[in-house]
């Protein structure tokens, strides 16, 4: 049995965001947490106020992409500083290794360029094709800058490709680089597609997986499956718990982490319980939280979220000891069957066949090539 964790993301280096006084695991990025000297030093004071015993540096690949989207100019040159403007942005493997030299995470991801979020299959293979060159050489220098200058720091080598095929001309390019564990962004991917990504990935020997960008639900039930029965540690981060509560004034379901609207306009009915047990509703009602100030409430919103977001990991790690237990606690748990018919049947394909090579299961899976 492995670990699964759930890595608390989007903070910055503000303590009053955190969403309660110990933060086990947060996850940070050269932007946000190392632009200058000062930065540095609040992100360190963060983890000795929160007691963080789990941290893991981002590569700042998500600030690539979002400079992307919006036409920023984008320089890879280790000697001009680290820059993310209105214009421009600027970062290299050298910056990324300088911020952990600093930061002294227990783990960091390579320095990479994401793909774009796009259906066409051509498109898809040329914008993989486009970006593959940068990927295979900032693993390759992340891994020896790695070695040099902060040995003691996991790496965790980031996917970047929308299919098995793709991934597996990277491995093949990479070669036999030093690394630690294998990060993979979900925003491309079905969650069938995730699993049988993560199921290579355990048959090439992967012993610790990070999944980037999501704490949703279903992602959650399959990590707490893999973490169970094929790796050593599997980790997730995202900022939903945070962007949900400012956004949208969210409250976040403690069963299935859906989101229900709780701001000033929405009429609750007196009468639905609160069935949270967390400490920050215990004893409250949701006209209670509703009604608070808004820093109060918006307090209480994201301290809430994060704290169902960790339960829930929590409890589906606990009962996914075997496929049957695991799907009856999850049709008690989410009223959503038939993402959790498909979801087992998934599982039950992999549990079954995870010896196989990867194209039987993907033709059990209906997945194409």
């Amino acid at each position: 049995m492995g670990k699964l964790v759930i890595f608390c993301a989007g903070l910055g280096a503000d303590p009053r965001i955190l969403p309660a006084k110990k933060v086990t695991s947060i996850l940070v990025n050269p932007f946000d947490n190392a632009m200058n000297q000062k930065a540095i030093r609040e992100t360190l004071a963060m983890f000795a106020y929160a007691g963080t015993e789990n941290r893991f540096l981002d590569s700042g690949g998500y600030q690539i992409y979002k400079a992307e989207e919006e036409g920023k100019v984008m320089t890879f040159d280790p000697n001009s500083p680290l820059i993310d403007s209105d214009g421009r942005i600027n970062i290299s493997p050298n910056h990324v290794i300088e911020t952990a030299r600093q930061l002294n995470p227990h783990m960091m991801t390579a320095l990479d360029f994401p793909i774009r979020t796009l259906n066409d299959r051509t498109e898809r293979e040329q914008e993989f094709l486009r970006k593959l060159g940068f990927n295979i050489k900032w693993a390759a220098e992340a891994s020896v800058l790695r070695e040099r200058h902060c040995p003691q720091v996991q790496l965790f080598l980031p996917i970047q490709s929308y299919d098995l095929d793709q991934f597996e001309i990277f491995k093949r390019s990479i070669g036999d680089i030093s690394y630690d564990g294998l990060s993979m962004p979900l925003r491309n991917l079905e969650l069938d597609e995730i699993a049988l990504f993560l199921l290579l990935f355990h048959q090439l020997g992967t012993k610790k997986v990070h999944l980037l960008g999501s704490t949703s639900f279903f992602v959650i039930t399959l990590s707490a499956f893999f973490a169970r029965h094929f790796f050593e540690w599997v980790s997730l981060d995202a900022t939903s718990w945070r962007l949900a509560a400012e956004k949208a004034q969210a409250y976040f379901n403690p069963f299935d982490l859906s989101a229900e609207n709780i701001g000033d306009k929405v009429l609750i009915d007196e009468s639905i319980p609160m069935i949270c047990s967390c400490p920050f509703c215990e004893n409250r009602t949701f006209t209670f939280i509703k009604t608070l100030p808004y820093s109060d409430k918006l307090a209480l919103l994201r301290s809430h979220n994060f704290w169902v977001i960790e339960q829930a990991a929590a409890d589906l790690y606990e009962n996914a000891s075997d496929l049957l237990r695991f799907e009856r606690f999850l049709r008690r748990r989410s009223p959503r069957i038939k993402d959790i018919d498909d979801l087992i049947r998934c599982l039950s394909i992999i549990d079954v066949y995870k010896k196989e090579d990867i194209n039987v299961l993907k033709r059990l899976l209906k997945i194409a090539a």
